[in-house]
């Protein structure tokens, strides 16, 4: 037996599928620049995994490179000493900024805008980054 056709406001006839995929939810506040490989870690599992597989000690000053909008940031944040953040994206750096903006960990951040390969780093003693893999 066909399925029942069902008639959309403008009068075209569709099929109706339980199967059919529904519009993705996107991103309303950035639209990633899937060129230079950009992503955000939304699992704070896996931030977590990835704090702890580097064994950070307070005293770590942290360099860490592509940090998005700062899902894994506030996590080294808890361990580091200190967070230097190199961001290429001028929105993405406003926005880790801005996360821990009046909070105590703002003073432990500083974010460095431009590419990490480019850019004059000053001293750090661990290196973290959720790199793309394109």
């Amino acid at each position: 037996m066909p399925k029942a056709t069902k008639q959309k406001r403008n009068g075209a006839a569709t099929h109706s599928s339980p199967y059919a995929s529904k519009p993705k939810a996107s991103n309303n506040i950035f639209k990633m620049n899937t060129d230079i490989g950009q992503h955000v870690l939304k699992n704070p599992g896996v931030a977590q995994a990835i704090v702890d597989k580097a064994d950070l000690k307070q005293s770590d000053i942290v360099l860490e490179v592509g940090p998005g909008s700062g899902n894994l940031t506030v996590k080294i944040l808890e361990k580091a000493k200190k967070v230097i953040a190199v961001e290429l994206d001028p929105r993405m750096a406003a926005e880790v900024t801005k996360r821990v903006q009046g909070k105590p960990e703002a003073k432990r951040l500083e974010v460095l805008l431009g590419d990490v390969i480019k850019t004059d780093l000053p001293y750090f003693d661990v290196c973290i980054s959720n790199t793309p893999y394109q």
